[in-house]
């Protein structure tokens, strides 16, 4: 029989045993997929306008016209990558003839010019046919165009970036989102349309204006974020295909989405915690799920969200992180600026070849969001004759904060937890951003 212990020998558990009453106790899910995300059911709940936007564009798809590429912007949870896959699928069961391709990139694992297109060709295909590494990416690009001609034909394929914003983070994604938004002018058969989806309302801000004219060729579709009530018809219609009947006591629904609702109407912290409330409930033996089950599922939740967020964000907005974790290490009695935190992000980025230093504004930006995730709090205060500025605190535990930056590999390779700002260090001073060593 195998048992895990603990070092003093006071906790045994029986994996077997688990096991086999887990086999024997109570079947809760029906379809356990239907909680996740990714599933699209049968109807989208409180997302007609969008729908009739989206289905609008694409119509003319279905007589062989090419759509013009467009956006879709909203709040994490919004229903934006969901919508747009709940039309691709309607438009699919209506063509008749050459039925459109639907290539989905996710530019949060996908972000690279060459992987970019390299995917796509390699989803086209159905196979890894393009490796990696190892091609020049006007070599792939050759091939794509002469694919999509070959396979897709007289049809349309929608490209549809999710996370779009990412790729500005990234070298060359003003460039490869520029040659995406004009492949049709190398095409002789097939035709595409762009379609990109972010969370960040000024992200095109950023954008080349060769691309902002290409890729913004209709008004941006906006999904603003579910209410309360909004968020529970959500829940009921997906509870219905994933539980068994009569499963969910009352007031479950209604505490998920009251939860939800708090954290920006995001649909996907109300799915994920009436999935996690189950699988509790089912774990501990129950026939039912409760509230009790909901508020342990919400301590789990927050638990791995600010682990799971702070590993998914950008490398930048991790040095924007560090800067304020350093500044906070280094003393509690040093008031934190916005204006710091620029200082200490450009001296990080000088460590770490290939990061470019960012603006203030976008500094700025990278602290809104850390604010908006609960990361950090930034109150703006009055300077007097020196103006206003954001004064900043971390609002979770520092050795939280050390314990996950430690993981991201370019942090750890060149020890910045380990550095000290210039402007805590004794001996140093900096004038018009040249660093002197102090004589007394």
């Amino acid at each position: 029989m195998l048992t895990n212990q603990n070092g003093n020998n006071t906790y045994s558990f029986n994996i077997d045993k688990f096991y086999r009453n887990y086999l024997k106790g109570p079947n809760l899910f029906r379809k356990r997929e239907a909680l996740e995300p990714s599933f699209i059911p049968d109807e989208l709940p409180h997302r007609n306008s969008e729908i009739e936007k989206i289905a609008g564009i694409t119509a003319c798809a279905l007589k062989g016209d090419v759509p013009p590429n467009f956006l879709c912007y909203g709040m994490t949870g919004t229903g934006k990558t969901a919508t747009v896959r709940y039309v691709s699928q309607k438009l699919a069961q209506h063509c008749t003839n050459n039925p459109p391709w639907w290539i989905y990139i996710n530019c949060t694992v996908v972000s690279t010019p060459y992987r970019i297109l390299a995917h796509i060709y390699n989803t086209i295909v159905g196979r890894e046919k393009i490796p990696a590494t190892g091609l020049p990416k006007d070599v792939i690009l050759k091939k794509l165009l002469g694919l999509l001609d070959q396979k897709v034909k007289n049809s349309v394929c929608f490209l549809v970036l999710d996370e779009i914003d990412i790729l500005i983070e990234k070298k060359g994604g003003n460039e490869i989102l520029y040659t995406l938004t004009r492949l049709n002018e190398s095409l002789d058969l097939c035709r595409t349309s762009v379609i990109g989806i972010s969370n960040k309302l000024k992200f095109m801000e950023y954008l080349d204006s060769r691309v902002t004219s290409n890729l913004d060729e209709e008004e941006p579709i906006v999904f603003h974020p579910y209410n309360a009530n909004e968020l529970a018809d959500i829940l009921k219609l997906r509870a219905k295909i994933a539980f068994h009947e009569g499963i969910i006591e009352e007031g479950v629904i209604k505490l998920c989405a009251g939860l939800a609702a708090r954290e920006h109407g995001d649909a996907r912290k109300a799915l994920q915690l009436l999935r996690k409330a189950g699988e509790i409930a089912e774990r501990n033996q129950n026939k039912k799920i409760f509230e009790k089950h909901v508020e342990n599922a919400q301590k789990d939740i927050d638990k791995d969200h600010i682990v799971e967020y702070m590993l998914s964000m950008p490398l930048q907005a991790q040095l924007t992180l560090t800067a304020i974790f350093l500044l906070s290490k280094y003393t509690r009695e040093h008031i934190i600026t916005s204006g710091d935190i620029y200082d200490v992000h450009s001296e990080l980025t000088n460590k770490v070849p290939g990061v470019k230093q960012l603006t203030h504004r976008r500094i700025s930006d990278y602290i809104n969001e850390l604010a908006l995730s609960g990361l950090i709090t930034a109150n703006t205060r009055s300077m007097g004759h020196y103006g206003r500025t954001k004064i900043i605190n971390l609002d979770i535990e520092s050795e939280l904060v050390e314990r996950v930056l430690s993981q991201i590999k370019k942090i750890q390779d060149y020890k910045l937890l380990n550095y000290k700002p210039i402007l805590l260090q004794t001996d140093k001073v900096k004038v018009k951003n040249i660093v002197f060593k102090k004589l007394i």
